[in-house]
């Protein structure tokens, strides 16, 4: 069960097309940086690790903003998981 800590929203500026998303810190292992995923609505929702560093933070929501942008949350063929990097 994720304890929502913070919880946060932004918009991803895209030529695309602009995303909206929202941010929640969460107390989760050392080993998880952070992950994301599609809430029911289809908003994605990145949690972030509340135990890093705001640096580690920033850096973990720009990889997992990667994936949004890639299109990856709606690829039925896409899964990874990479444990102490996402």
């Amino acid at each position: 069960m994720i304890k929502n800590l913070s919880i946060a929203s932004g918009r991803i500026e895209s030529e695309v097309m602009p995303m909206e998303y929202r941010v929640t810190l969460a107390n989760l292992p050392p080993s998880v940086r952070g992950f994301v995923f599609l809430e029911e609505d289809g908003v994605p929702r990145i949690v972030l690790n509340a135990n890093l560093t705001r640096e580690q933070n920033r850096q973990t929501m720009e990889h997992e903003i990667r994936h949004i942008e890639a299109g990856q949350l709606t690829d039925p063929d896409y899964n990874e998981y990479e444990e102490g990097t996402t």
